[in-house]
């Protein structure tokens, strides 16, 4: 897997992290991993929203500072 970036989020509690994204080919499709800093997987519920695989805890999208 490559690294492909990283996008900051947000938890309820206002407390920010990074979301780094790992994308490689298998076959014709392409796959996508999201991990926080802890090594923690998170899966995107939709463009701007993650959900802890772990705890279930979502996290919201941010721009940058």
């Amino acid at each position: 897997m490559k690294y492909a970036g990283r996008i900051k989020v947000e938890d309820s509690r206002g407390c920010r992290f990074d979301v780094h994204e790992y994308r490689e080919r298998r076959l014709l499709m392409r796959v996508a991993q999201f991990k926080l800093d802890t090594g923690e997987t998170v899966q995107p519920v939709d463009a701007n929203t993650f959900v802890i695989n772990r705890t279930g805890e979502h996290l919201v999208r941010v721009d940058r500072d």
